[in-house]
Parts: structure tokens; sequence; C-alpha cells
């Protein structure tokens, strides 16, 4: 008897030895290929920092397994027959991960402290222009009670737009617009220390968060007190900060990661894997000069444009499903019925290397000597091998060496808002499916990180083109900007849109991947051992 005891024994050792101890717990383990630059959901702007707010909370509608918004926090809504005045009903118990109630005052008070700030607020010069008065009480020239958020009752919150906005119910479901309980933020510094650590950020989403740090990662385990916990398969997520894809990849073949992306050397390893897969999303790359640089003259940046070989990029030093850009606004990307945006617009950003060189020639001309430039880059996986790449092209086709200065994202972006730059590498996801989440972009002139542009004509025309209600028309509107944009003014020149070679555990089901807005969902994620 003691002898088969122990053979059984030993069997069941053998077989946990064999799965990955991680897939021995039902927690997801993921990870970021940079540092968090924040956890603030007021502060933050970016696609890694929309993984975890949209684990640890949620709007009032949420983006589906088929990426088609659901209601979620509110269970219905109503739109006026203009198309203004959205009315949404929230559910009947909902509440903080504390207990506390969750009202439509939440929400007033979130949409308008989004707003309040463009300099500090990430998304604030994004979404005031859409709501009525958000860009007057974004530049402190209206009070709280004109800007078109209202809280009606403790369940009823009322939204009015300037405009008539057909994706309006897919942009909602990006994490700057989850609620939050303006007693418990101000009571963090004013809002300054909000989501700084575990005890000073409220949840209200499928998950809870137990552990936080910009440089290591997120733990989470599951919200028992999320409206929809019953859905919710997983007991938590474990989020790690692996900036290096090759310590990323070698953490996955150890058993500590369900998930990896693969870098383009890598693809070429593990494409017959029977774990490997792909997808891509509309995330685009680009450069983005600064026009109040005097030595980055008009000819200079067209120059930098027509001078990357963008197919040989993606084809050849990526190879990860990434496709070569036409311009900032991804191939794929909504236009109207009958073709995308993309193959309705044509390409302005294209390899043209005689094109490039007669530019160069000129601006070295008009300036009377020969520019150093420094290119700007963040760390990161997906801006190494470009960075790399677009030296070479620049020192091919134009016979010049440019100098990459790499650094943090955060140390970056400083200097993009508060020095003069030569050009940087920066990146753009959507938020909503239309060209219009690129293009608003540049209106904003307060600093440099959109090349100091903004300039009133541009203004005008992204106005002009949000105020269009034929959308045929504004579709030719919308093409007019991106070649202002690009081909007249070259402020930007896209490189490619982001595509994604990966590895994932068998057992992991419904990882889902968002084209636009939060990338990865683990609502309906399951591990199935």
């Amino acid at each position: 008897m003691k002898r088969t005891l122990f053979a059984i024994l030993m069997v069941v050792a053998l077989l946990a030895c064999s799965v990955p101890a991680m897939a021995q717990d039902n927690v997801l383990h993921t990870y970021v290929d940079r540092v968090f630059r924040t956890f603030s959901q007021v502060k933050g702007s970016d696609g890694h920092l929309f993984i975890v707010l949209g684990s640890l909370s949620e709007g009032l509608l949420r983006l589906d397994e088929n990426h088609n918004p659901q209601p979620a926090l509110a269970e219905s809504y109503t739109v006026s027959d203009d198309g203004l005045v959205y009315t949404f009903t929230l559910r009947d118990g909902i509440t903080w991960s504390d207990g506390t109630p969750i009202t439509a005052k939440d929400f007033e008070f979130s949409w308008l402290e989004a707003m309040s700030d463009q300099d500090a607020n990430g998304y604030a010069d994004v979404i005031a222009p859409f709501i009525k008065n958000g860009w007057a009480w974004m530049n402190h020239e209206v009070e709280a009670s004109e800007v078109g958020v209202k809280a009606i009752d403790d369940k009823t919150f009322e939204c009015t737009l300037e405009n008539p906005t057909a994706f309006w119910d897919r942009f909602i479901t990006l994490p700057v617009f989850f609620p939050l309980n303006e007693e418990f933020y101000r009571a963090q510094d004013g809002g300054e220390l909000y989501a700084t650590s575990v005890d000073t950020i409220m949840c209200c989403g499928p998950f809870v968060v137990t552990y936080m740090d910009l440089g290591v990662g997120v733990t989470m385990e599951k919200n028992p007190n999320y409206w929809d916990a019953e859905n919710v398969k997983l007991d938590g997520v474990d989020i790690k900060v692996i900036t290096d894809s090759s310590a990323a990849l070698n953490a996955y073949e150890a058993g500590e990661l369900d998930r990896v992306n693969l870098s383009s050397i890598d693809v070429v390893l593990y494409n017959s894997d029977p774990e490997f897969g792909s997808y891509s999303d509309f995330r685009n790359y680009f450069v983005q000069f600064d026009v109040a640089n005097p030595e980055m003259n008009l000819n200079i940046r067209k120059a930098i444009n027509y001078a990357i070989d963008r197919e040989t990029l993606v084809n050849e030093i990526l190879m990860t499903g990434a496709v070569a850009a036409g311009g900032v606004v991804s191939r794929g990307i909504h236009g109207n019925d009958e073709m995308t945006y993309r193959d309705y617009a044509g390409d302005f950003s294209y390899y043209d290397p005689e094109l490039a060189k007669q530019y160069w020639d000129a601006g070295v001309a008009e300036l009377g000597y020969t520019p150093e430039i420094v290119m700007l880059t963040a760390e990161g996986t997906d801006f190494d091998d470009m960075a790399t790449f677009l030296q070479d092209c620049f020192r091919k086709v134009l016979g010049v060496e440019v100098t990459i200065n790499k650094m943090t994202q955060k140390a970056r972006n400083e200097i993009m808002k508060y020095e003069t730059y030569d050009f940087a590498l920066n990146a753009w996801g959507a938020d909503y499916d239309d060209a219009m989440t690129w293009l608003e972009l540049w209106i904003n002139n307060s600093n440099g990180y959109r090349g100091n542009y903004g300039t009133p004509e541009y203004i005008a025309m992204i106005e002009d083109a949000r105020s269009e209600t034929d959308s045929a028309v504004r579709l030719d509107k919308l093409v007019a900007i991106e070649k202002k944009l690009i081909d007249e003014d070259c402020v930007v020149a896209g490189i490619y849109d982001r595509g994604y070679s990966y590895l994932q555990r068998p057992y992991v089901d419904k990882y889902i991947v968002h084209p636009v807005g939060q990338s990865a969902e683990f609502k309906w994620t399951s591990i199935n051992k």
C-alpha cells in the first residue's frame, strides 16, 4: 500500500513539473514593454496604461469580445434626434471596490476633471472639442455648469456634444471617461497623488489592484463587488514591466509569462510553433518634427519623409506583421461604405530617394550649412530597431549621420514639450475608428509635443470637419487635412502601422486584443488547464 501511494505521488509530482508553474494558478501572467509614466486616468494616455485601467475600472460602456460597445456601468442610454444629447441610465447597485455607491456625479466630476488642464491631463485637448463648451472649460473661459456634462440625478448622466459624433459610443469606452469619486480623489493631495499607490486609487472594474509600481508592474485580483463578477473567470492578473524583448521571451520560455510578443528575429525562429500567432491594430508610428526649430525647415523635413524606406523596414527588419504607413492615419481605418480611409486618400508618406536628396540639398542651401540632426527616441522594443534603421536610411539616402538620443519616455516627452528638438519618434493608437483620432492631435500649439504647429488655418480645417454632417463631404475634408499636415507642411511623417507576432499558452482562452483604445482585455479571459 505504501509503495502504491508513493508511486501515485511521484506521478503527480512529475505531471506538476511538466506544466509551467503559472499554469497551476488561475492568474494571467503578462507584461508591458516599457515603464509606466502614471497610473492616473486623468494624466495618462498610453496604451499600456489603458490595459491596466480597463481591468481596474470601466465606463458607461465597454467594448465586447467583438470590439462593439455594450452597456457597462450604464444599463442603457438614449440619443436625441439631432445626435447631440446622450442620456445614460446607471445600473442599480453598482459600487466602488470599497462598497461606496457609484453615482452619475462621479461621471460628471471625472469628465470635467479630464478636460480641466491640457498641459497636465493626458486627454484634455482630445476630448474637450467634442463636448459642448469643453474647449472653453479647458481654457478657463466658462463655469462648470455651462459644460455639456451633467448628473441629472444619482442614476442619470447627460452628455451634450458640440456636433453629432457617430463614433461617440465607442470613444467613451476609453479610461479617460471612467468615473472618479470626487471626495476620494480630492483627498489625494487634490488629485496629485491619485493612483500613486494601492491606497490612493479606487476601482470599479473586473479587478482590484494589490500592487503597483511604475517600473515593476501591477498585480490585481478579482473584484467581488464588480457588477458582472460572475462572468470574470480569472482570480487575478499579473502585469510585469519587461523592457527588453529577449528578457521577455526568456521569461516566457521559463514559464513566467502566458503570452509574449516576438521581435523580428524571433519571428523567423518561432513562426511554425503551434503557440505562434499574429494580429494588427490601429497604432501609427511616425516622425514628429519641431517646426519651430529653424534648422528643420520645410525642405529638410520633406527630405526626411521621403528618405524612409518603409517597405524594407516592415518586411525585412520588423517582420512582425507591421505595414508601411501611407500617412498618420492607419490602414484599415473606416473611410466610407466602399473603401477604407487610406485607400480613399492615397499615400502622403512614401519612399523616394531622389526626391529626398533634392529636398535635402535645397534645405541645406537655405540654411547655408549642413545641420547636425538628433533623433529623439524612447525606451521600448518598438522604437529600437526603427531608430537604427532610420539612421541607416538617412546615411545612405541623404549622406548625413543622424545621432540617436534614446531615453525614457518621460524624459523624451519633457524635451518635446519644453525644449527645442529636431525630430522625435512617436506613436499614437486610435481611440476610435475614424481618421480624426490622429488628425486632431496637431491642433494643440501650447507646447512642442506636437511640433509647435497648431496653426489657425489647420485648427479651422479641423473645426470645419467636426461640424460637417454630410459623411462624403466630411471624408474629403479629412483627406485635405492630412494632405495639409504631411504633404504641404510636413509636420509629421508616417512610418508604419503596428503589427504583432506573439506566442501564447494553449490553455489561455479569450485574451482579447482590441484594435483601438484598450488593447488587451482580460474581463473574459480564462485559463483552462
